[in-house]
């Protein structure tokens, strides 16, 4: 009998410090609630700022084909569409949305970066054509790459670069 009023104790011992643990990780989880919103508003701007830079990607992409045909081939027949296709692609990266789910500083620096990449397909375009000086092309890229980094970095996020995406 003694045998089994010790298991009987020691099993209400352990429900009672197991509802003691369960109220703790209560009080733990209504404290991480609280702090969430702020997680959640983080999480938010990140996941609009990465899809934003992919509807970035996805538009060079489907236009770009011609250009890089172009600078491959310096084919005189395949010139004009090219230059179309660069100026094409600068004014539907000016038409991107900015999503407002960033906050007012994330979207003022991302419009500055879709600008400045938008202006590297003007100077590009403005390229195309034989013996071109492509320095002012270069440095609208690395103006761009250097704005949105410095963009992407403010969100806790690494630099994306986006130069096997345009070329």
């Amino acid at each position: 009998m003694k045998k089994w009023m010790s298991i009987l104790l020691t099993a209400l011992l352990s429900i009672a410090v197991l509802a003691g643990c369960n109220a703790e990780n209560k009080n733990e989880t209504k404290e991480t609630e609280a702090s969430k919103p702020s997680d959640n508003n983080d999480s938010k701007q990140i996941t609009a700022l990465v899809g934003l830079q992919m509807e970035m990607i996805h538009t060079i992409r489907k236009n770009l084909e011609p250009v890089t045909a172009y600078e491959q081939s310096q084919d005189a027949a395949l010139q004009e569409e090219a230059v179309s296709s660069s100026k094409l692609i600068a004014n539907e990266l000016r038409g991107l949305e900015i999503p407002s789910d960033l906050s007012k500083e994330l979207q003022g620096d991302m419009k500055e970066s879709v600008e400045l990449l938008a202006l590297y397909f003007e100077e590009r375009a403005a390229t195309l054509k034989p013996d071109a000086d492509l320095t002012e092309m270069d440095a609208a890229l690395a103006a761009f790459h250097e704005k949105i980094g410095a963009t992407f970095e403010k969100a806790g996020l690494h630099a994306p670069n986006f130069k096997k995406d345009v070329q």
